[in-house]
């Protein structure tokens, strides 16, 4: 007769079973913890992946600041080029990134627009071309999307966010995002391996270590994705000649002319946001080198930026006018970290000079 009843105790586990457990988990904390030092004595740093869900979750506390916020709005030259807490002890506000790198900032700046908990200040990175009206749908119009659709409303999703950024901030092996197939790589032939050189925070402030760049090709290929045409490079061996390379090929397209009407859309959220007691203000980067070159024959001054600031119902500050903003750009549109905070400083005077934080 087969009996029901067995011994409880065989259910639990041996002794040395508990103690494989505890030493397979302390040999996984040991290795993790060896490499985590290696990473970081080859010099590797911790760095928070950028995301939808990081930039959400920066989005939903824009509106909960209201007034106290001070928002900011723009592509890579936003994000590299402002410190936060230098903006934080200038203007007593709390400042929120959410500039998104190589990406449109209208339909970010629409979203601000639409939500009437949006009632803080607003500082939007403008390059000209990207303030007129029809541009490309891109990852601005997504992530907007996203926010409203799939995270502002799930406790979880911020919760989860939370976590996972400040495990990212605190790692170098997790925030990396090294793949698993190149570790061992990086871990033994660490002078094969380029480090990382730009670095994010849990609150989406990015800084750029140029330093860790191979130039001149980084500043190359940053002249050539603002020039946006192909360049035959075979017999250029010499700065001068990559210069005049580039002029004669910017020289083979035409001048961009812009009109009053293609900023109509922009000017008109800058209104609905400013209705609602919000202040805005619209700051032109500073570009160097051939950059600067190509962003002045392209979009010439008096029938772009010039237009557009004539028009437009916020105030607008274009860096190019003033000297203090001379900084030296290693790839002639954004910069270095070293320089980040001096630069907020003197763009935090220039606002307050002109009344924006009164």
């Amino acid at each position: 007769m087969p009996s029901f009843i067995s011994n409880s105790s065989d259910r639990l586990p041996n002794p040395a079973a508990k103690r494989a457990f505890v030493f397979g988990l302390l040999a996984a904390v040991v290795l993790l913890a060896v490499v985590e030092l290696r990473l970081r004595q080859i010099g590797f740093r911790p760095t928070v992946q950028d995301s939808k869900e990081l930039w959400a979750a920066q989005r939903g506390r824009a509106a909960l600041l209201g007034k106290q916020a001070l928002i900011l709005v723009g592509d890579s030259r936003m994000q590299l080029g402002m410190d936060l807490d230098v903006l934080a002890a200038e203007t007593g506000l709390a400042p929120v990134q959410l500039a998104i790198d190589g990406s449109e900032f209208l339909p970010v700046l629409a979203d601000m627009a639409q939500d009437p908990a949006i009632t803080g200040k607003l500082l939007v990175s403008g390059d000209v071309w990207k303030l007129a009206a029809d541009r490309p749908h891109d990852r601005g119009e997504e992530w907007v999307a996203f926010y409203h659709r799939k995270y502002k409303d799930l406790v979880s999703a911020k919760l989860e966010t939370l976590l996972k950024s400040q495990v990212q901030q605190q790692l170098a092996l997790y925030g990396g995002g090294i793949p698993p197939q190149v570790l061992f790589t990086r871990l033994t032939s660490p002078g094969m391996v380029r480090l990382f050189y730009l670095t994010t925070y849990a609150n989406r402030e990015r800084d750029a270590d140029y330093e860790l760049v191979q130039q001149p090709a980084f500043y190359i290929n940053r002249v050539l994705r603002s020039l946006g045409q192909p360049l035959d490079m075979n017999g250029i061996d010499s700065r001068e000649k990559f210069e005049q390379a580039v002029g004669e090929k910017l020289r083979q397209s035409a001048a961009v002319q812009f009109s009053a009407d293609q900023f109509a859309y922009t000017n008109s959220l800058g209104r609905q946001i400013q209705n609602k007691g919000a202040q805005l203000a619209f700051i032109n980067f500073p570009s160097t080198a051939l950059v600067r070159t190509i962003e002045e024959y392209r979009y010439p001054r008096a029938t772009g930026w010039d237009v557009f600031a004539a028009n437009s119902p916020a105030l607008t500050v274009n860096c190019w006018d003033y000297p203090e903003f001379g900084f030296e750009l290693p790839d002639g549109a954004h910069l270095d970290r070293r320089d980040k905070a001096e630069f907020t400083r003197r763009l935090v005077a220039k606002l307050k000079a002109a009344g924006f934080f009164d």
